[in-house]
């Protein structure tokens, strides 16, 4: 049963008053009354209602301190405006302030109605809106790193000290381990973060183009330059610039950078005058900067100016027991996302689906790891992780044995074709008695079913009683 709307009448003539409140009473609607707008600010202060009715001109306050008070609320109270001919405009003027709507008396009981519950549906609406909001924040604060591995707190401890200053940030480490999400972070946490987040993709910008891009241009600096243009630096102004790919940048395009850097100032191409760059910079990069600095292929100088404070991410293999609450901070996210039930941010998985997760490796990280447990929710009735199905999805990612006397230097594709030799040979060599084999492994025995299943070898006769029964 849906609880009735909780209604606000507020009018100086108690016989409007009175005559309001039993129009809305015999709706269903639960209805109070106040005979003035201070009247009105002492009962918002003490009781919650999903709309106000009031008169637009009264002997102590108008309907606008009314509105005013109904502004405070979380969301706004809507509130419908009952005003005479001649404040018309008036009461226009009030909507352009935030008034849901206005009747003209005398008050059609059937329009009141019509119009009180529409506010009401209205309200409602604003407050679901709002509580996603707050469920996807509340994913996505501080939980944007999770892991309370050994590994992760060091980055956690390297982001705190950071962020309390304005030094440079030079974030390294694999595709897919969150190189990103460390970099909002240290602009969440610092006392920027009320200032913008600017993105660079330096990857995706041509060389001709990279001063316009970082540093903007003035009208008719260039062909195509028809408007000035503010550069990510001045867009970036009082806040963070992330310059992601910062191993992509060409030669020349790194000293520019590195000029910037070093002096404080840039300039907008086909302006004479220098601007002072007040951004934090944060560089990151899934490249050895090191190894390209000995090739010659990036500035040594623009190196260590971006290296003032180094954060390297873990792979995600190296920090497996991070798996269970990443996963599960994932899961909720992704089932929010497409419109499913989250079962709880921190809500713990099946064994068998942790069993799964924590058997692969994740070449991919985090993101990989992502990837699969979306697809899943997508997939999935009801949007759970089911053990099965994560197999499947994981199994058809890895790509097919290389054809005999075929030139093959896939990594990944190897890999797996000596994972299933180790199986194969350990099973041969214990006499296909799993528990052994996988002793012999260095794996847990509960586990031996998932890389079984993974490289298809389902031919239990062949394997022995032991591996038909388990």
């Amino acid at each position: 049963m849906n609880p009735k709307i909780q209604v606000l009448v507020v009018d100086d003539e108690s016989f409007v008053r009175e005559s309001l409140c039993e129009v809305l009473a015999a709706e269903g609607m639960r209805v109070q009354g106040a005979d003035g707008a201070r009247g009105a600010a002492e009962l918002l202060a003490l009781r919650r209602f999903d709309v106000i009715v009031s008169d637009l001109r009264m002997s102590d306050g108008d309907g606008m301190h009314v509105l005013e008070e109904s502004r405070r609320h979380t969301p706004p109270i809507p509130i419908v405006l009952v005003t005479g001919h001649g404040t018309v405009p008036d009461a226009v003027r009030a909507m352009k302030a935030g008034a849901y709507d206005f009747l003209q008396k005398p008050v059609d009981p059937d329009e009141l109605a019509v119009v009180v519950r529409r506010a009401a549906e209205h309200r409602a609406l604003q407050a679901e809106v709002q509580s996603l909001r707050d469920t996807v924040q509340g994913l996505q604060k501080t939980g944007a790193l999770v892991g309370s591995s050994a590994a992760m707190m060091r980055v956690k401890a390297a982001i705190a000290q950071v962020a309390r200053t304005d030094a440079t940030v030079l974030i390294t480490g694999e595709s897919g381990t969150g190189k990103e999400l460390a970099a909002d972070e240290i602009h969440r946490a610092s006392g920027r973060s009320k200032g913008p987040l600017v993105r660079v993709n330096c990857a995706a910008i041509p060389e001709d183009q990279f001063e316009s891009e970082l540093f903007g241009h003035r009208r008719g600096s260039f062909i195509g330059a028809v408007d000035d243009r503010a550069g990510k630096f001045a867009r970036a102004e009082g806040g963070t610039l992330v310059l992601d790919e910062i191993g992509a940048l060409r030669p020349g395009m790194q000293s520019k950078l590195l000029r910037v850097l070093e002096s404080g100032e840039f300039q907008r191409v086909g302006d004479a005058h220098t601007q002072v760059a007040d951004a934090r910079v944060i560089a990151i990069t899934n490249e050895d900067l090191k190894a390209r600095v000995k090739s010659g292929a990036f500035r040594a100088d623009l190196y260590y100016r971006l290296d003032i404070f180094p954060i390297e991410m873990p792979a995600l293999a190296k920090h497996k027991e991070d798996i269970p609450a990443i996963a599960a901070h994932l899961l909720a996210t992704a089932q929010l996302r497409h419109g499913g039930e989250v079962a709880g941010q921190h809500g713990a998985l099946a064994p068998a689906t942790l069993e799964v997760l924590t058997s692969y490796d994740w070449p991919g990280n985090v993101r990989e790891l992502r990837n699969v447990i979306e697809r899943a929710v997508i997939v999935a009735p009801g949007g759970a992780l089911d053990a099965d199905l994560l197999r499947s999805i994981l199994e058809s990612a890895v790509p097919a044995r290389p054809k005999s006397g075929a030139l093959e230097f896939h990594l990944r594709s190897n890999l797996d074709a000596r994972e299933r030799e180790l199986v194969l040979g350990a099973l041969e060599r214990t006499k296909n008695k799993k528990k052994d084999a996988s002793n012999l492994l260095g794996i847990d025995a509960r586990n031996l079913g998932y890389y079984l299943r993974k490289h298809k070898i389902q031919d239990t006769s062949a394997l022995g009683s032991d591996a038909a029964e388990s």
